[in-house]
């Protein structure tokens, strides 16, 4: 129905029916929330007409009623899953944002609008190879909410409706749902928790909530904060909140907001007593005000595991309740001294409601400091340091800031996350974390340096060097950091320096580096001190059958370990040679040997060196011994990583310059068939559909491993290179050539419609073509997906093998590669249909020389590039490949010789027949008076 002209009068009874509409669906709206409201909510919570506030107050009450971030527990058992999964941030959560806060006629009721969504892993199936398959999701429900406030009794109460998307893309709806929340106002010490339920329809049930109040209502008691001293000098607060004062709250949050690795002095009593389990503290929830007042959440667990498992790439801050034991604390930042004192009480699970949480007010005795270490060591490398103790009791001396004569009660706390190099660290807005170190001074360990020295003589002091080899220098610290995996299949793990010299080269790796450009490792005796952080997998128990085969090992149960080691290292012979420390099974071992003989920097291969990490305990008996591990290195030197990347921008040219001479040939030969009629009819439609296919196939298929940045590959190492060419300049190529294509075939169907005089006619011919070239096809398919059937059977007698070289390729990929072996030999159609019509006496050249003779070298030059690149490019132990890609062709020795020469002999072939054709054609002369006279040679 069209609108209604301007001109009709009948315009304003339009709109007016529209209005009336909208206010009755508005009215009709209010009637049913306030129908579920009162039905649902406490007759306390009266609804009351709302007044006018102030934009101050409207934000300020906004801010008291803000959740970012809560647990949930409860629900229907079919809503989420029972465990969460923290490997892909599949946990359960909630958060209140609210849209508008108001005061009412009633001074003790506040209207509140909001939206509330949890989110929670949900585990979904799927079928792939005849076995089901079962993987956690996150999913998220939102329900808009309406509702009001006391702050005389604590309770919020909102009624609304939620909405989910289903898995086929549909909304599933939530009517009727009841917000209840006990919201403290203003929070405390003491009562600093908000807590409730929701409530639904049956496919909902009813959620229980928990949260730490995060509004900036708080009130703060910092005046009865524990402090003491730090038993290391720290670090000032301009260096360590990153030098600006404003933001010295964001700063603070983001360094301390992590987890610690607990040591207990032996710590007893009613309060400390309790944490004697406790292996690990998570600094979970953190607020603080510009004036220096700071509060938090933490928690305290003993999974050994804990923040140093791989996998953490993201760790968003959920608010942790199924731990060991928590504390709730408030103080204040001392920016004079560079520390943080906290005044903590214990939580305990509230009698009255046991999914929520409550203080005990009688036990917040617990003391709390935390500041930045001005200087490292081998023993304590943490970026934040700590100590917690009872600050009911005294010490002996009458001193609180005498740490050391309390120190037998002491607990102290070193931050494990911001140091754990396995993996980059983000926070919640996806800011990498780190810290600039480059003020923080190291001290070595003497004994540690002349026992590393002492092994270094004995071992390598005599061994002799070519000159002509390179090792790492002082030129970049990156090439100190490598990978490693052991020789017989068992440990594999990452070393990463912390120092090289005096130069700290750990946190920021900017500010390390550029402190590590203008400032020259000293080199005493040929030697360099250095300092490392190694993490390695190491095997339970070692089995002595296991082997590598085929650029692969074999992975049975392993355990974590991490060694802090300290050593030296000689540049003329690039060898490392390390005593380091670990932790085990609560002991400390400090008796390890780490050795490092580093390739040249010029030398070709998988491999950047070997070593081994054994322990220097000769009692085997011994429960710290451990049987030698030996290493081996792989990776890429800076001066290799930069090579590979220009290597892959120059193949990124070279893809577009073969694609776009393809196009070029395509061109000429449609100029070939419009010039030359006859030309259509006797081309081979099935040589054009397979070139056709060719380049639709990678416009269809999901290829972003070819079009991906390749600086992405290589995350973390940003090197400046020549060019960077995005992917739709990589694609475009591809689709003219693929209309141009489509238009060449297009001309040939044309032709073959027109009625034709050869014998036998070209439909026939193409008849044969097809006889001759789809079984062919077809069998050698076949035997491409047996040899795919025959490698997987071949892998399946070892389950656990894993490729150093990336996955194996599945049969679908092989088959792609097949179809590369097709393409190559695209002229074959052609030949066939030459031959077919050999008899008919046709004159008609009908493929371009420029077109059989382009294509053909653009389909061998990728072979002969493999060629090349084998000889003269590294081989990478993360292949990179986008020109001549064995996901696309089959390629190797054997079909690097093979293929180029099957496509020329093609081309030949060809040239041959289409000569003989136009020579037989072409009328002969003789001379007669008047000139020269026609004769034809039939």
């Amino acid at each position: 129905m069209a609108p209604p002209s301007p001109n009709n009068p009948n315009l304003y009874s339009y709109h007016l029916c529209f209005l009336l509409l909208l206010v009755s669906s508005t009215t009709t709206l209010s009637a049913a929330i306030s129908t579920s409201y009162s039905s649902l909510c406490p007759s306390s919570l009266t609804p009351a007409q709302n007044i006018h506030t102030d934009v101050d107050d409207t934000l300020s009450l906004t801010r008291s009623f803000q959740i970012s971030t809560g647990h949930f527990s409860g629900g229907d058992g079919n809503l989420f899953s029972a465990d969460d999964d923290d490997l892909y941030n599949s946990y359960r959560s909630f958060s209140l944002f609210p849209h508008g806060a108001s005061r009412t006629s009633d001074k003790a009721i506040v209207h509140l609008t909001a939206t509330l969504t949890i989110t929670g892993p949900r585990t979904l199936a799927y079928r792939s190879r005849g076995h089901r398959h079962k993987y956690t999701v996150p999913v998220s429900i939102s329900f808009v909410l309406d509702g009001y406030y006391s702050p005389v009794s604590f309770q919020l109460c909102m009624v609304g409706s939620g909405t989910e998307q289903s898995a086929d893309g549909s909304l599933k709806h939530y009517p009727d749902v009841a917000l209840r929340l006990r919201v403290p106002s203003p929070p405390s010490l003491s009562d600093p928790f908000v807590s409730g339920t929701l409530k639904g329809s049956d496919d909902l049930g009813t959620i229980n909530l928990l949260a730490y109040a995060e509004g900036d209502d708080y009130k703060y008691r910092s005046d009865r904060a524990a402090c003491r001293k730090p038993r290391q000098p720290a670090r000032g607060s301009f260096q360590a909140l990153g030098g600006n004062s404003s933001a010295w709250c964001a700063h603070l949050k983001e360094q301390l907001v992590t987890s610690y690795r607990l040591e207990h002095g032996g710590a007893t009593g009613p309060l400390l007593g309790r944490l004697r389990e406790s292996r690990k503290m998570d600094v979970n929830q953190m607020q603080c005000t510009q004036d220096g007042a700071v509060r938090a959440y933490l928690v305290f667990f003993n999974d050994t595991a804990g923040s140093e498992r791989a996998g953490f790439y993201y760790r968003q801050r959920r608010f942790l309740v199924d731990e060991e034991a928590a504390v709730v604390a408030e103080g204040r930042w001392d920016s004079v001294q560079g520390v943080l004192c906290l005044r903590a009480c214990p939580v305990v699970r509230s009698v009255s409601a046991p999914s929520a949480l409550a203080v005990r007010e009688d036990e917040c005795g617990i003391g709390m400091s935390f500041w930045f270490p001005a200087v490292w060591t081998m023993r304590d490398r943490s970026v934040v340091a700590g100590m917690l103790w009872n600050s009911t009791q005294e010490t002996t001396s009458g001193n609180k800031d005498d740490a050391a004569g309390a120190g037998a009660g002491l607990i102290t706390a070193s931050s494990i996350e911001v140091t754990d190099h396995n993996q980059i660290i983000f926070d919640v807005a996806g800011n990498h974390r780190s810290s600039n170190l480059s003020d923080v001074k190291y001290s070595y360990n003497d004994t540690m340096l002349e026992e590393a020295k002492k092994h270094y003589d004995l071992k390598f002091r005599k061994e002799k060097i070519k000159r002509s080899h390179s090792f790492p220098g002082n030129y970049t610290y990156r090439d100190f950091e490598f990978r490693f995996y052991g020789e017989d299949g068992m440990g594999n793990g990452q070393a990463y320096p912390v120092t090289i010299g005096s130069v700290m080269v750990v946190g920021d790796r900017l500010a390390a580096d550029d402190s590590f450009s203008h400032r020259h490792a000293e080199v005493e005796n040929g030697l360099l001190n250095v300092s490392y952080d190694i993490q390695y997998s190491a095997p339970r128990e070692r089995p002595r059958t296991s082997r590598i085969t085929n650029g692969s090992y074999m992975l049975t149960t392993e355990e974590q370990e991490r060694v802090s080691a300290e050593g030296v290292y000689d540049p003329e012979k690039g060898i490392l040679c390390m005593v380091g420390c670990r932790g085990h099974n609560g002991s400390t071992d400090c008796q390890i040997l780490v050795t490092v003989k580093f390739s040249s920097l010029y030398a070709r291969g998988h491999e950047n060196g070997r070593g081994a990490i054994s322990s220097l305990r000769e009692n085997k008996t011994d429960p710290l011994f451990f049987e030698r591990i030996d290493i081996r290195l792989y990776g890429m030197y800076s001066g290799e990583m930069s090579e590979a990347i220009s290597r892959m921008d120059l193949e990124s040219v070279l893809l577009v310059a073969s694609t776009t001479l393809s196009c070029v040939f395509t061109v000429l030969q449609i100029l070939h068939t419009k010039k030359n009629p006859e030309a259509a009819a006797a081309t081979s439609i099935t040589m054009l559909a397979i070139l056709t296919l060719g380049y639709l196939t990678p416009l269809v298929l999901n290829f972003e491993a070819m079009f991906r940045s390749r600086r992405s590959r290589y995350f973390g190492y940003s090197m400046i290179g020549p060019l960077e060419i995005n992917e739709v300049m990589m694609r475009a190529p591809i689709l003219v050539a693929f209309v141009l294509q489509l238009r060449l075939l297009q001309l040939a169907w044309s032709g073959r419609r027109r009625p034709a005089e050869q014998t036998p006619p070209p439909p026939v011919s193409e008849r044969i073509v097809l006889q001759i070239c789809l079984p062919l096809y077809l069998i050698g398919a076949v035997l491409a997906a047996t040899v795919h059937v025959v490698n997987v059977r071949a892998a399946a007698e070892h389950p656990l093998v894993v490729r150093t070289g990336g996955e194996p390729a599945t049969i679908w990929e092989d088959l792609v590669s097949y179809a590369g072996l097709i393409l190559d030999g695209f002229l074959l159609p052609q030949v066939i249909l030459n031959a077919a019509l050999a008899g008919a006496g046709s004159g008609v050249r009908a493929i371009s020389p420029w077109f059989y003779i382009g294509c053909t070298m653009n389909r061998a030059m990728p072979h002969v590039y493999d060629v090349v690149r084998g000889q003269i490019y590294e081989q990478s132990i993360n292949p990179s490949d986008l020109y001549a890609s064995p996901r696309g062709d089959l390629f190797g020795v054997a079909w690097d010789i093979v293929i180029p020469c099957g496509a020329a002999l093609l081309a030949a072939l060809l040239f041959l027949q289409q000569r003989r054709r136009g020579t037989a054609s072409l009328p002969s002369r003789r001379k007669t008076s008047g000139g020269y006279e026609l004769v034809s040679n039939i």
